[in-house]
């Protein structure tokens, strides 16, 4: 892969979020080929439970994407604030009553709102037309404003305040200053006092005459700091708005990339609550005319959980009364399936050049599982629409769950448990950390120990071999890249309908018996990855504790004999001799 220059470019971060937002530097992503696909950048809004990862095909296009979700969040950090600020005040129990009120019906609305917005891209209103501001501090080299500099609204220094020249002095003025017997016998020393005076006033006016021709400069390098800053802040704001442009010519000619780069600024125009994730990948797929989407949806515990307020005088204190469990569990049905309505129908409904025969729709929730404690994603909902279908719906009559199984979607009966469910379409197995495999099997006889071999050729043979397995499925194997694997060896895609789906697969050449805290690593990636499975393969042996962990998890646990047993049936011999490996290994 050819080597990249590092990626950068400035971004104006809002003075409330100062401190609050970590960016990451830009990077570009890769195809299993190694051919560049897009450029990408992470957020991360911890205090708000925020993130999101922006991608564009076009690098410079991702500023203007940075620049809307920073004033998105500040938006949603201000309202945050000013919640936070009303619940401490009983006077405020009215106002807190109407707003859980207006939760509730802004959530159970959420597909009729966007029956009434036109989802089609407007690119003018996208393009960037914000003004050049600058904070003071960023004119001056030592991070300090002088106070003499006088600052218009944008930054730009308007004037400097002049020092007033010192007052020059006539002698009469000073010999009155003496009394009369003073100016007969003293006449000499009132002399010398007004020629000192004279001195020190032409060496104050010296002074100041050199301290205005210092504000002066300071002033014009800050003038001339600011026109150099707004000069390039100019191009980069057009070189981004020609970026867009690029896409909208591209998307007028039917450009697969700039086709999946128009429904991601579909989507990101789409505007939900504020504490809804709204990350999502997109694929577009040229040959079948299909969108493919991966959405992040609420978890239950993200959506509002108070029906009203009350303030109670005698203890100056206000009580919540919660939803019951029933009405948390049809409110947050209702909201997932007017999100999967309503994605699909923005989708179809800004297909102005008619790309799209379908759209199909994965929706993935992110939580902590309560018994494990650890954080897990799983697709809960699933489907496929076709438009000449979708669009003869009247949305604006419609039961968003009754639509949805209607057009066959697949879901638990109940979405609030986050019962994982197989996607019906999965994004493009490409992965920008895949990287293409090498023959290790062919090699192997009764004289390899596969204890003692190198870890990398170790992980080759195991993707070898499984992808032996999975062939004759119509199923593959990828091997990823060890130093970017995120605790992932190989990933296998098994097309088969029950039993298929994402399987990750980790190969541990251990000399040792294998811990349960592998177990359990394999365990967060299957979650972390969405996958359907995980599977352990080592040279060695797993613990009791390791067994205990695995049971009724989707996991398999393939030790030294399982691995021969599997080379065996296809064709294949070796040997693992423990012993014999450790001391090669500690040679």
């Amino acid at each position: 892969m050819a080597k990249v220059t590092k990626l950068s470019f400035d971004y104006s971060m809002p003075e409330l979020l100062n401190g609050k937002i970590e960016v990451s530097d830009p990077y570009q992503n890769y195809n299993s080929r190694g051919t560049p696909t897009s450029f990408g950048v992470d957020l991360d809004f911890e205090k708000m439970h925020l993130s999101k990862t922006l991608k564009s095909s076009e690098f410079y296009v991702l500023r203007g994407k940075i620049e809307g979700t920073l004033r998105s969040w500040e938006s949603k950090y201000r309202r945050h604030l000013d919640k936070q600020h009303k619940e401490n005040r009983a006077d405020q129990v009215d106002e807190l009553n109407k707003e859980a009120q207006e939760a509730i019906v802004s959530l159970n609305n959420i597909l009729v709102h966007t029956l009434n917005v036109d989802d089609t891209v407007d690119w003018n209103a996208i393009k960037r037309k914000d003004a050049f501001r600058i904070k003071p501090v960023n004119l001056f080299n030592d991070s300090t404003k002088p106070d003499f500099i006088v600052l218009n609204s944008f930054g730009r220094p308007t004037d400097f305040e002049k020092l007033s020249p010192p007052i020059e002095l006539a002698f009469e003025k000073v010999k009155n200053e003496y009394g009369f017997f003073s100016k007969l016998f003293r006449g000499k020393a009132i002399k010398e006092d007004f020629e000192a005076r004279v001195k020190k006033w032409k060496k104050q006016k010296v002074e100041t005459s050199r301290s205005n021709a210092e504000r002066e400069l300071l002033f014009n390098q800050a003038v001339s700091s600011f026109e150099n800053e707004k000069k390039e802040f100019e191009v980069e704001k057009h070189r981004d708005n020609e970026a867009l442009e690029n896409i909208k010519s591209r998307y007028k000619e039917k450009d697969a990339r700039a086709i999946e780069e128009y429904c991601d600024l579909v989507l990101n125009n789409s505007q939900y609550p504020y504490y809804f994730p709204q990350n999502w990948v997109l694929e577009y797929r040229e040959d079948s005319r299909i969108a493919v989407v991966e959405y992040d949806l609420p978890a239950p515990d993200q959506l509002p959980t108070i029906e009203s307020y009350k303030y109670i005088k005698s203890r100056d204190e206000v009580s919540e009364k919660s939803l019951t469990q029933a009405a948390r569990k049809k409110l947050y049905d209702s909201v997932i399936y007017q999100i999967c309505i309503r994605t699909i129908h923005e989708l179809f409904e800004a297909d102005v050049i008619n790309v799209l025969d379908a759209v199909a729709f994965n929706g993935l929730v992110t939580n902590t599982n309560p018994a494990t404690g650890i954080e897990e994603t799983k697709v809960i909902m699933s489907i496929m629409a076709n438009k000449d279908q979708f669009v003869a719906f009247d949305l604006g009559q419609v039961d968003p769950k009754a639509t949805f199984k209607h057009m066959k979607g697949v879901a638990a009966v109940s979405l609030v448990n986050l019962t994982p469910i197989p996607p019906i379409i999965r994004l493009d197995k490409a992965d920008k950390r895949f990287i293409s495999g090498r023959n290790v099997v062919g090699n192997l006889d009764d004289s390899v120990n596969l204890a003692a071999m190198h870890w990398d050729d170790f992980e080759h043979l195991v993707r070898e071999l499984f992808e032996k397995e999975f062939t004759s499925s119509g199923g593959e194997v990828k091997v990823t890249q060890a130093s970017a694997d995120g605790g992932v060896d190989a990933i296998a895609f098994d097309p088969d309908p029950i039993r298929g789906g994402k399987i990750v697969i980790q190969a541990k050449r251990y000399t040792n018996v294998v811990g349960v805290a592998a177990v359990r690593d394999l365990y967060g990636t299957v979650m972390n990855e969405g996958a359907t499975k995980g599977v352990l393969v080592t040279t060695s042996d797993y613990g009791k504790d390791s067994y205990e962990f695995a049971k009724e998890k989707p996991l398999t646990l393939l030790n030294g004999s399982n691995l021969l047993s599997l080379l065996e049936k296809h064709g294949h011999k070796a040997r693992i001799n423990v012993a014999e490996a450790k001391k090669i290994l500690n040679a």
